[in-house]
């Protein structure tokens, strides 16, 4: 039966999956390809073999520099980049119709909200961003896409252990100190 708790309260009470885990998990995996979560991510390069798109290596690539977060963490942090950009993008569209000028349109928006980046501070950002909102936040979106493909399958596979096994503890780890598992 499933439960009436919210998704993302179910996923914060697994048991933390550092990064370096699903890194681990990712480089034993013989084909990425027959994953769900990433067959959309993996090509073939020009010679026939199979190639894994490029923002894929990137955001990995990003991930692996901080192997003590966790897959939560990854999960929120995708989240609140997609949030941020569709609020972004919703917000300046309002204010664009109002037909307010540019200059007075990034002062309106940064006194809107700390969190859509258009502070004094970020000005050259906020004007690269006026001029083409769609580039600027596409590859933002696309990039927190797949940190949160990657952090949902790190926490499926917390949720697997649990439900195979019965463990919240990777394998040989133990589930008290000193007391090895077997």
């Amino acid at each position: 039966m499933a439960s009436d708790a919210p998704l993302l309260d179910r996923l914060a009470g697994l048991p933390a999956v550092p990064i370096a885990e699903l890194v681990a998990l990712l480089e034993h995996t013989p084909d990425l390809a027959r994953d769900p979560l990433f067959a959309g991510l993996i090509g073939v390069d020009d010679e026939g073999a199979p190639a894994v798109h490029p923002i894929l290596g990137a955001v990995l690539e990003h991930l692996k520099g901080r192997p003590d977060s966790t897959c939560y963490a990854a999960l929120i942090e995708a989240l609140t980049g997609i949030w941020n950009a569709a609020v972004r993008g919703a917000v300046v569209a309002r204010l664009r119709r109002t037909g307010l000028p540019a200059d007075d349109l990034l002062l309106r928006l940064g006194d809107l909200s700390p969190t859509l980046g258009f502070q004094a501070d970020n000005r050259e950002w906020a004007r690269r961003w006026m001029a083409d909102p769609t580039s600027q936040d596409a590859q933002l979106v696309q990039q927190c896409l797949v940190r949160l493909l990657l952090a949902v399958r790190g926490l499926a596979e917390a949720r697997a252990r649990l439900l195979i096994d019965g463990r919240s503890k990777a394998p040989g780890e133990a589930d008290e100190p000193g007391t090895p598992t077997g």
